[in-house]
This record gives structure tokens, sequence and C-alpha cells, in this order.
């Protein structure tokens, strides 16, 4: 059995953008069942949508330097090699591990490998810099650099063996995963039409360019649009209370 602590950082995305955050660099520590590091793993990788300025200065990556990084496809299929036949992923927040599945389904990749899912922070309190001066340790290369973060990350995980026998892990949602990126977009059409006082349908909130492009980069299926009708229904409900009844046609 392998343990890989993994870490990501990503591009990030605008308020209210439809576009995924997308991983854009991961690096990850190879431990043995002697919880030795016995290999490491890093790699940029080039997102598919514009890229954010802010999150190249919080990760230390140069505009250049991911541009010309490979895709997720390619770095992916190396990290899965990389991670063996038996491994089990740790990670400082299921947020990685959310955002793996979703970069998996943009880039239409099965997400089979991601098995045995170890959210690590349910051990310890607080964020990795503050464990790290709780536990006296001296932090190792770079803050939000994905390797060094990994290694700053294996090294707390060796004061607590125990960890790596738990079976605590983290579960799929597929909801999460088809929904998280349009909410926001759910709920700034809801309030504009309610700041009008006219009522906003499905039917019009769907044919929205903004929409329908949300539908096609998260390669949603009927049953997964229907995940987002849903949504749409609570929020619109939510937002307009009573006023939804009266706006509603005869």
């Amino acid at each position: 059995m392998n343990y890989i602590v993994l870490d990501l950082e990503f591009n990030g995305r605008k308020h209210y953008d439809i576009y995924p955050m997308e991983i854009i660099e991961i690096g990850a520590v190879k431990l043995n069942e002697r919880h030795e590091v016995v290999d490491t793993f890093q790699s940029y990788i080039k997102p598919n949508y514009p890229v954010n300025h802010f999150a190249l200065q919080f990760c230390g990556i140069s505009k250049e330097q991911l541009l010309k990084s490979p895709g997720f496809t390619e770095v992916i299929g190396k990290f899965i090699a990389f991670c063996g036949d038996s491994y089990k992923l740790l990670a400082w927040g299921g947020s990685d591990f959310f955002n793996l599945f979703v970069d998996c389904k943009v880039n239409e990749i099965d997400h089979e490998w991601l098995v045995n899912l170890l959210d690590v922070t349910q051990f310890f309190e607080g964020g990795l810099q503050k464990a790290l001066e709780e536990h006296q340790l001296e932090p190792i290369g770079q803050h939000h650099s994905a390797l060094d973060d990994a290694l700053n990350a294996a090294q707390l995980l060796k004061l607590k063996p125990e960890i790596f026998s738990s079976e605590q892990y983290f579960k799929r949602n597929v909801f999460k995963i088809c929904t998280g990126g349009i909410k926001k977009w759910i709920i700034l059409c809801l309030d504009q039409a309610l700041a009008k006082e006219t009522l906003l349908t499905w039917e019009q909130f769907a044919s929205l360019d903004r929409t329908k492009t949300y539908f096609s980069v998260m390669k949603l299926t009927p049953a997964e649009i229907k995940m987002t009708e849903s949504l749409f229904y609570k929020f619109q409900k939510m937002k307009f209370g009573r006023k939804l009844k009266k706006l509603q046609p005869a």
C-alpha cells in the first residue's frame, strides 16, 4: 500500500463565474508502509480557461510557465501511474478531492481511480501552517507551492501514524459536483429578476447563453441538468417567498 499525500493549487475564478476553479499545480509525496518518503511528484497544469493573475501571484507561478505546461489529461495520467496499483490518497482538506472530481468530469476522465480519499484536516485543528507551528515543525519550502505543502503535510502525518489506517473517507457528492459552479449565477439572476419584480422561470434561465455554457463546460447529462433545475427552484422559492405565487401567471 502506497500513501500519497497530495496538494493542489488552483486557477480560481471571478465572482459569479461559471467556469471551474481548475487545478494548475499538483504536488505529491509517496510514502511506503513504514511512512517513509520514497518518491515525489510535481507538475504545473495548463488551464483550459483564462488565467487568473491573482492565482499566479498567490502560487508564485509565471503565466509563461503555466501556459507552456501540459494539460490536465496528460498530467493526471502521469499522476495515476505515480500512485501505483494500491494506494490511499491523503489531502489537507476535502476541497482538493472535490476539485479533482470536477476537473475529471470537465476533461472527461474516468474518476474510478479516486478511491480511499482521506481528508486529514479532521485530525488537526486550524490550517496547515498553524498545525506546523503547534507541533513545532519547521516549514519546508514555500507556502502555496503544491509539493512543499504536501511535504509539510507528510511531516504532520508522521506524528499521528494512526491516521494512515483510518477509513473515514471523503465521499463523492454528485449533486454538488454538478451544481457547485452555477449556484452563484442562479442567485445573481434571481436577484436581478426580484429587483425588477418579474418572475424568472427555469426555462428562461436555462436558455441564457451563460447557463448553456455551464452545461457544456461541465458535460452535464440530462439527469444532471435536472439537478441544476432542482437547485434553481430551491433558490427561487427562497428568494421570492410569498411573491412567487403572486408573480406566477394565472
